[in-house]
């Protein structure tokens, strides 16, 4: 825990937060103050204590922590309805463990404190409500995981609601009941002990606002594939495929688009008032409507902005001519889920795609001028030893300056979870308990040596000669010297005579 817990403003937009920048202005709907609410938010985002993570540790320790959007959502969703006492909690970029963030609520004295989590970052998330409830707040867990265990997150003393779907509708109302002194029923997302509200739609971020960022730790954030400061953004929600290992929300069933001025104009804001100098887009898939994009670029050209920017996207929706434009507007680095090198797990995976689509994508990027992350997932559903091996080759052969190699895991909810149960490869009843608190080991692999298989290809990926340019081109570039090289000197200690054997 730190000796001294960080002074976070509660202050309106306005007036400033921590550091020297000023917040961005809120939306507001203008209410005068005598109409302002007068309860007491807290927003936490805490630590993972992650069981179930797909990264290994030596890579996931040096990756870097990033700002939680919809936290920053909602608050500003908050403020447009009037509660302007409220608060983002960060604990990873403030550096604080659940006795820290105990006293830092305690300090504040919330009347509801609001926690999100992924289902495998659940325990965190429960200590989390543990703090928060001993402060004598309303505590409701939202996120992700809740779209799949909701009532049974009730099972935990410390949390009072769960919130299912979108946050920003759920949060103000509840906060509005709250208020009131009303019972919080009736609420479209919420459930309780005596109510199931079902699940709240996804509502267009264009009409909600830029996300808050004024009181946040902005300097603390830090990636391992970018310069400081950087930021993260949203332009697009949803995705219309079907990828079997991909948990998929309610609210990802349709997909909405933000209009290029927005996205613009906060890329704008991003860099005047808080100095970035890279963007990380967080869309499932930015290309989806490539038409917008080739929008959104002309703008950025039209705007003389100058400022670094990536994106996620798949290799059959980066056509060359949009890749040429995404470079000529600040695009350096594409991230790509390119998952498998071998046809017959591909198609398992259910991604709709094949070697040469994943060829052709990296190659081209690279030849636009754009830098290729390639995600890949080792150890699935009874992948042999040569199906390994052709995931890793292909890594090696096209022509990518990043790649991370994750293990298979079967998230609730998803097809390769179903799968695995019926392969009798892990307890159908595994994530049930999980939720309750009943397990302290992660879920088993699916093939006995996947981790083993991550720190392989990870080690074969970055420790070849071809790797020295680009490394220290990115070290130069991003001033990520120390991040990257401990990293790389904890995968060649980690070799093993082992990796002969593959």
């Amino acid at each position: 825990m730190r000796k001294s817990l960080p002074v976070i403003s509660t202050a309106p937009a306005g007036t400033g937060g921590c550091g020297t920048a000023v917040a961005a202005p809120a939306r507001t709907s203008g209410l005068p103050r005598w109409k302002q609410r007068k309860l007491r938010i807290a927003l936490v985002r805490h630590h993972d204590l992650c069981l179930n993570t797909r990264q290994i540790s030596q890579i996931q320790r040096r990756a870097g922590v990033l700002p939680h959007l919809g936290l920053g959502y909602i608050h500003t969703a908050l403020k447009t309805a009037g509660f302007h006492h409220v608060i983002q909690v960060d604990t990873p970029a403030l550096g604080l463990d659940s006795e820290g963030l105990r006293e830092l609520l305690a300090d504040f004295g919330p009347d509801l404190v609001g926690v999100s989590t992924t289902t495998p970052g659940l325990p965190g998330a429960v200590e989390a409500c543990r703090a928060a409830k001993s402060t004598g707040a309303k505590v409701i867990l939202g996120g992700p995981h809740t779209e799949v265990y909701a009532r049974e997150n009730l099972y935990h003393d410390c949390i009072d609601y769960v919130g299912v779907g979108e946050g920003i509708t759920i949060m103000p109302e509840l906060a509005e009941a709250l208020e009131q002194g009303e019972k919080p029923e009736g609420i479209r997302g919420l459930v309780t002990r005596d109510h199931d509200g079902g699940a709240a739609p996804m509502v267009n971020l264009e009409e909600v606002g830029w996300p808050e960022r004024g009181g946040l730790p902005m300097n603390s954030y830090y990636s391992i594939m970018a310069p400081r400061p950087f930021a993260t953004m949203i332009s697009s929600r949803g995705c219309p495929f079907k990828c079997s290992f991909c948990f998929k929300q309610a609210v990802d069933k349709k997909s909405m688009y933000r209009t290029p001025e927005d996205v613009v104009g906060e890329m704008t804001e991003l860099q005047k008032r808080w100095g970035v100098k890279e963007i990380m887009f967080y869309d499932d898939v930015f290309t989806l409507h490539r038409g917008r994009v080739r929008e959104i670029c002309a703008l950025i050209n039209e705007r003389g902005l100058k400022v670094r920017w990536e994106a996620p996207t798949r290799v059959d929706l980066v056509p060359e001519k949009l890749l040429e434009a995404m470079a000529g507007a600040g695009c350096v680095r594409l991230r790509f889920g390119i998952e498998h090198g071998d046809p017959e797990i591909l198609a398992r995976m259910r991604k709709e795609s094949d070697i040469g689509k994943i060829e052709r994508a990296v190659t081209s990027a690279h030849e636009a001028g754009i830098k290729g992350f390639g995600y890949f997932i080792v150890g699935w559903l009874d992948e042999s030893r040569e199906q390994f091996r052709r995931t890793l080759d292909l890594a090696c052969r096209i022509p990518l300056d990043y790649a991370s190699f994750y293990t298979a895991t079967p998230l609730p909810g998803t097809p390769l979870h179903t799968e695995s149960v019926a392969a009798g490869r892990i307890p159908a009843d595994y994530w049930d308990r999980f939720v309750r608190g009943e397990f302290d080991a992660r879920i088993g692999y699916l093939v006995p040596d996947a981790q083993l298989r991550a720190q392989i290809a990870y080690r074969r990926f970055f420790l070849r000669k071809e790797m020295v340019k680009p490394l220290v081109s990115h070290m130069a570039t991003t001033g990520q010297w120390r991040n990257t090289l401990d990293g790389l000197r904890s995968l060649a200690r980690s070799t093993s005579n082992t990796d002969r054997d593959f």
